[in-house]
């Protein structure tokens, strides 16, 4: 009798849980398709309890001329693939002096070295999954500079120098069916470029306006601060009733102008809205940082490298690392940038994150929450102003 002892399975780890690794691994294990049916046939062929006790080994028996039979395979390419699997590291091949397999001393196929790696292929299949998310992360990341250039373009002078330098280095940008073959290291260094060049596109818009005399940053009109001065009017038109006492709307929305036409409350539309583009430079960036929860600043303080006046890209960029905390569907912020626009797409974010803790009615759903409010901007039934300024109330900023 003998103590040797040999590599074993950890403690709940059968020999199928192995198999099923090896098929995920195989494309980085450079597996092709019959080394790999090769391997899990001779593999299936052991017995289990050989994987999992240190005093036994697991060895496949079989001879090559009826193993390439069940393979469909000649015996030539059998023994090309045993000796691949070899030199790979996965199996050890044990034969008598006369090339023959027999269970007498155990020679054949051992996976005593494939036990053995366990570890080393379990941690390899983890960072395969955290580098397939980082990649879907950054091509994410590379999606939504590609929408923001492009309604930030819009509303620029192509004929400007400065603008048309944007648009060829925009121009140069690899096409989103390249970025699926690039190595991690360059996907991340492009989409650190995308990210530069649209902050280089905030600063040239940014400084057009301050020549223009427009507000100082490219905050759009739906952004503003409320204000002592109740520029609310009553509806003096019939109003239907039918809706009394029927729950509200979860979105995060203030209620649209009741009545026809002609009421006084639709009348004072425009010189509410003029109102509201002029307090736009009272409600800076730095204000609606403070109106962020701490998980947003947390992000916007990095996206701006602690910069003491954030920019609009900067609210953009952590608007988008907020999505997978948030529970928030890429396709449904993709969904909200196609129909609403960059500017309003972050802010429904925003919104959405600093309402989580709202006293009376949280955002429970902020997935839900933000294909809720894209399907009302696209009615014309959107208000964010009013969310803003009812969240401003509410945190007294």
């Amino acid at each position: 009798m003998h103590d040797q002892t040999f590599p074993a399975l950890p403690q709940g780890i059968k020999r199928f849980s192995i198999e099923q690794l090896l098929i995920d691994l195989a494309p980085a294990l450079g597996l092709r398709g019959n080394a790999l049916h090769a391997l899990l046939h001779m593999m299936k062929a052991t017995r289990p309890s050989d994987w999992t006790s240190p005093d036994r080994e697991p060895v496949f028996f079989g001879s090559q001329e009826a193993t390439a039979s069940a393979l469909g395979i000649t015996r030539r390419a059998l023994y090309n693939i045993e000796v691949k699997l070899e030199a790979l590291g996965l199996v050890d091949r044990r034969v008598k002096g006369n090339g023959q397999r027999s269970s007498h001393g155990r020679c054949g196929i051992v996976f005593s070295k494939l036990i053995a790696l366990f570890p080393d292929l379990a941690r390899l299949a983890e960072q395969i999954i955290e580098d397939g998310k980082l990649r879907k992360h950054l091509k994410g990341q590379r999606s939504s500079s590609l929408r923001y250039m492009k309604a930030r373009l819009r509303d620029t002078d192509p004929e400007d120098p400065a603008i048309r330098h944007i648009i060829e280095a925009f121009e140069a940008w690899p096409r989103a069916d390249t970025l699926a073959g690039m190595d991690l290291e360059t996907l991340s260094a492009h989409v650190e470029d995308a990210k530069a060049l649209c902050m280089a596109l905030d600063d040239i818009v940014s400084l057009h306006q301050d020549s223009s005399g427009e507000p100082a940053l490219n905050f759009r009109c739906h952004i503003q601060e409320n204000n002592s001065k109740d520029l609310s009017v009553s509806c003096n038109a019939n109003v239907d009733k039918s809706s009394a006492s029927k729950p509200a709307h979860s979105e995060l929305t203030v209620p649209e102008p009741a009545g026809s036409g002609h009421c006084r409350e639709k009348k004072c539309e425009a010189e509410s809205e003029a109102h509201k583009a002029k307090i736009l430079k009272s409600f800076t960036p730095e204000r609606l940082f403070k109106l962020a929860s701490p998980d947003m600043q947390t992000v916007i303080a990095l996206e701006s490298d602690g910069a003491a006046h954030p920019r609009t890209v900067h609210f953009f960029n952590a608007a988008y690392k907020m999505l997978a905390p948030l529970g928030i569907n890429h396709s449904a912020w993709t969904a909200a940038l196609d129909i609403m626009g960059p500017d309003s797409t972050w802010l429904a974010v925003f919104l959405i994150d600093a309402n989580r803790d709202h006293p009376t009615a949280p955002v429970a759903n902020p997935g839900g929450a933000l294909r809720a409010m894209t399907k009302r901007h696209r009615q014309g039934k959107l208000n964010l102003a009013g969310s803003l300024i009812g969240l401003s109330r509410r945190k007294d900023l």
